[in-house]
């Protein structure tokens, strides 16, 4: 799981106190034991965000003690039983003040079904609690995956909270391996409750050979409360380079070559003898290609200013680094939560 990058960081001017219903997230990895946080979970608890984040073994030190066995009760949940976590506790933050907070979040399970890491949206809602208030339903940004495809591939995501009010969908960006080596590559936009059955869905499809305009096609019949949207579906076969796509809605991959940007031809129709509304384009990569694949929600203006990036993009030699110039030139997403993933071909 890669570090926190310079966009997490506080903007210039803004005020470093948490006003309550601020929304932060966070994932611990378990085979790392190192953690991801956003700018805004570190304002929440009043910490300092040039500092590590902390790790699961770390975090109760923050609580306050009486709400230690609760924390550690929903951890133990979500880590051994696979249990969606949904509870409150009080952290005691640097200063001494007392904050109560609300603490959702899901595994994330990696093909065999091990959790490989814990993702969670923390609230704060000691305002609330003090007035005796509800808390309003605030939707859970999808988790982004722990990035890991095949040696060929270098990764990184860039995730971009969406600006007030918040929506109810989310971004999505994911990384399966496949038998064989190959990868399915896949970003995303989701609305309703049930996210984790329908992600679970994909990951099923795509281990049992399903390429992406089918897959695209059979998510769309599924009976569940949950739907997809502006999504980009890949498939990448490392032994010949070959990248094969499909989407849902209007985003596109963005191919930068030798210092070029350009967007992927968007495929009309569907292969043939294929029963799916959806076309699936083909190409093959080059060493040193870079592709970003982009949730819908970046707005054309963003996706012009990335192509214009091309000449930048071609001197970063790692994904991170790609990351890094990303998180310096996008903003919050317009309309809600956005993520890009960074894909460079290594070999």
């Amino acid at each position: 799981m890669p570090p926190p990058v310079s966009a997490d960081r506080p903007p210039a001017g803004h005020p470093e106190g948490a006003p309550s219903g601020q929304v932060g997230r966070a994932e611990w990895g378990l085979l790392t034991d190192e953690a991801d946080w956003s700018v805004e979970l570190y304002r929440i608890l009043g910490l300092d965000p040039s500092v590590p984040a902390l790790t699961l073994d770390e975090l109760p030190a923050l609580v306050h003690e009486e709400d230690r066995p609760r924390l550690t009760a929903m951890v133990t949940g979500c880590l051994v039983d696979a249990r969606p976590i949904d509870g409150e506790f009080r952290v005691r933050r640097p200063d001494d003040s007392v904050r109560t907070v609300h603490m959702t979040g899901e595994p994330v399970l990696s093909a065999d079904g091990g959790t490989v890491s814990m993702w969670a949206v923390i609230r704060d809602v000691s305002e609330l609690r003090l007035h005796g208030h509800s808390l309003d339903t605030v939707p859970l940004p999808v988790r982004r995956a722990h990035l890991e495809g095949p040696p060929t591939l270098d990764l990184a995501a860039h995730h971009m909270p969406g600006a007030p009010p918040v929506t109810a969908a989310a971004d999505w960006c994911d990384v399966l391996e496949l038998p064989g080596g190959a990868a399915l590559l896949s970003v995303g936009d989701l609305t309703g409750p049930d996210r984790a059955t329908l992600l679970g869905a994909v990951h099923g499809l795509a281990l049992a050979g399903i390429h992406p305009s089918q897959l695209l096609a059979t998510l769309d019949q599924l009976d569940t409360t949950t739907s997809l949207r502006g999504a980009v579906c890949c498939h990448y076969e490392p032994q010949n380079r070959n990248f094969t796509w499909a989407r849902s809605g209007r985003p596109v991959p963005l191919l930068f070559r030798e210092g070029t940007g350009r967007r992927l031809t968007a495929p009309d129709d569907p292969p043939p003898g294929v029963d799916s509304p959806y076309g699936q384009a083909e190409l093959t990569l080059r060493p040193g290609d870079l592709l970003l694949l982009h949730t819908e929600r970046l707005s054309e203006p963003d996706v012009a200013h990335l192509l214009g990036l091309g000449p930048r993009l071609g001197t970063a030699r790692t994904a991170r680094k790609c990351v890094r110039l990303l998180a310096g030139e996008l903003g919050a997403g317009q309309d809600g939560d956005a993520c890009v993933l960074v894909v460079r071909v290594s070999g």
